[in-house]
């Protein structure tokens, strides 16, 4: 899967997912980049399941259970990169 740059716009649907679920992004006004380290927006173990019930609800998808990684949840890009990845061997956009 190719990498997401830092600078390009995420998925509205997606940033609103994670702004839903990171107590530390509530409210439109702080920052959220592809790159940002979702664990300074609050991200912990219990909130990594939130998420992920979320993302898969929202997007369709099912996050194997090899995929939950510290690595995956780091940042926008490296989830959304899974995200879109299960979503078109899924034949989805």
């Amino acid at each position: 899967m190719p990498e997401q740059p830092a600078s390009a716009a995420l998925d509205p649907e997606f940033e609103a997912v994670l702004r839903k679920n990171l107590d530390g992004l509530t409210g439109s006004d702080v920052p959220l980049r592809a790159d940002s380290d979702l664990a300074a927006y609050g991200l912990d173990s219990l909130t990594v399941v939130r998420l992920m019930v979320a993302v898969e609800e929202t997007f369709g998808v099912l996050i194997p259970d090899e995929a939950l990684t510290f690595e995956v949840f780091s940042s926008p890009a490296a989830l959304w990169n899974l995200v879109s990845g299960l979503r078109e061997e899924a034949g989805e956009r």
